[in-house]
């Protein structure tokens, strides 16, 4: 056996707070043939980057073979860091081909949020000899949230990928994540998908074992939007089946399909098909976009539905709505856009209803004001600081001071990137939506849709698509207003504010 080259690989997914075995940097020691196997002696690396060594409880040095995750990876040698550059002794035979020798982490459940997890190997020693390390022309940097864990990956309960997360609080404060569970493949309807879902009950720090909420056997059921009543409590998960947005017509169109929970997400009805109940005569096809559906203060449950009014590719924009918590749907007639696609629905604190639509060209995203509950709509304008490169996004209320709260914000999350999907980004607005002054990066890493809810706490959660190893793995993050802002703004509940 010969070395052929020996890499650094790093990572820059974020990590959470208390979680295990977190690869930091690796060293792909390439090998050619099998025969006097290297053994593997000690490791020389450095921790330079790491905003504070004492956010980690352990340091270990794994090795995986023919595979960049340390999700299988065998143990070497773990230990306390008391400094930032080590050296550790860990003998292991290599084999043919990858060798991944990673520096990974424990963390303290204490690790401050928005600091960094860093470093880099600058020597492998195999039979005593030191070998350098070919730098990667990116650097480890993984950003330290509140929680940050892996909830579905290609292979997980039998489905070979998932994407199109959708994140609620129910009102009990537990969380429930609702994604595509793409049994045989990637790709849209008309695919075999099913929805799937997980639920927390402590912040997003463990998740249950995933469930069904529907499952059509061959046909596919996808995109899941959730919505919690928050006077009774009822959730209702609503999504498409069946056919495929451009195979779609009007004598066999792409269906609406809606299922509830009485119980915080234990269990779930069947599917209730209202696909007439929001096609106005001869469209082609109609369906709600994934991630946030919103409820307005009198209780009506919105939605924004991208609609083909002909057989061509053209989609538009309309609003659906329903009265009884999901039990009966109609639609607006006016159209909120006549170029429009995936979109989602806010009302401001004056009454008025605001649509923010994914959008090509520009790359930025479109935005149109309704005065009167969706019965006309105004002309489309573009939010240049919302930069977008066609992709689903979320966009929900954080506080209002109708509600008690010291101010009114806004949330949106989105890849934030003129062409390609990376750069996950929370945005946040002071005055409803009309400018966005406050961003910060969550995963400046190849991302795709993303859905937000705000927990109990105040805190803010976050499941996104990461596409760091496979489109997609879905995560969830939860962060803080403080880290948001960098400590410029704090969430406050009315109660607390009137004490002041």
């Amino acid at each position: 056996m010969c070395i052929d080259t020996i890499i650094e690989v790093t990572t820059n997914t974020p990590v959470g707070r208390g979680n295990i075995n977190e690869g930091i940097v690796a060293a792909n020691v390439i090998t050619i043939g099998t025969g006097n196997p290297l053994e593997l002696t000690s490791l020389t690396f450095s921790l330079d980057g790491t905003t504070d060594i004492s956010d980690i409880k352990q340091i270990n040095i794994n090795l995986s073979f023919n595979s960049t995750r340390t999700s299988n990876s065998l143990l070497l040698k773990s230990l306390k860091p008391q400094k930032k550059d080590i050296t550790i002794i860990c003998n292991h035979s290599l084999h043919e081909g990858n060798n991944f020798i990673w520096v990974s982490a424990d963390l303290q459940s204490t690790a401050k949020e928005g600091n960094y997890l860093a470093g880099k190997i600058s020597s492998v020693t195999i039979d005593k000899i030191d070998y350098p390390v070919t730098p990667s022309a990116e650097k480890s940097n993984r950003l330290i949230f509140l929680e940050h864990k892996l909830l579905f990956s290609g292979g997980d309960y039998g489905s070979a990928n998932f994407r199109i997360p959708a994140l609620t609080t129910a009102n009990d404060g537990s969380l429930i994540v609702a994604v595509d569970a793409r049994v045989d493949r990637t790709g849209d309807l008309p695919n075999n998908i099913d929805i799937m879902y997980r639920r927390s009950f402590d912040q997003g720090n463990s998740w249950s074992d995933a469930s069904v909420i529907c499952d059509f056997g061959m046909y596919g059921a996808s995109d899941p939007a959730l919505v919690v009543d928050k006077k009774s409590g009822v959730i209702l998960c609503m999504f498409a089946s069946h056919i495929g947005l451009f195979h779609s017509t009007f004598d066999n169109p792409i269906r609406f399909q809606v299922c509830r929970s009485e119980d915080n997400g234990v269990s779930w009805s069947k599917p209730v098909d209202h696909t007439n109940s929001i096609y106005a005569p001869g469209w082609y096809a109609a369906w709600l976009a994934s991630g946030s559906a919103h409820q307005l203060r009198n209780g009506r449950i919105v939605g924004a539905i991208g609609v083909r009014q002909e057989a061509d590719y053209t989609i538009s924009n309309f609003m659906i709505y329903s009265d009884d918590v999901g039990l009966t749907w109609n639609y607006k007639s006016a159209q909120a856009s006549a170029i429009g696609d995936e979109a989602k629905i806010m009302e401001l604190d004056n009454g008025n209803l605001i649509m923010n639509i994914r959008n090509k060209t520009p790359n930025c995203r479109k935005i149109v004001v309704s005065e009167d509950g969706g019965d006309t709509w105004g002309a489309p304008f573009f939010q240049h600081e919302l930069i977008d490169p066609a992709v689903n996004a979320d966009f929900i209320r954080y506080t209002s001071v109708l509600d008690g709260y010291d101010k009114s914000r806004l949330l949106f999350s989105t890849a934030s990137h003129p062409t390609t999907r990376k750069n996950l980004t929370l945005f946040m607005s002071y005055d409803e939506g009309v400018t966005w002054p406050v961003s910060k990066v969550i995963y400046e890493g190849l991302s795709g849709y993303s859905s937000l809810t705000i927990l109990n706490d105040g805190t803010i959660g976050c499941a996104y698509e990461n596409g760091e190893f496979e489109e997609y793995q879905i995560y969830f993050v939860r962060l803080s207003l403080d880290w948001l802002t960098d400590g410029k703004d704090s969430y406050q509940r009315p109660n607390d504010i009137l004490r002041k």
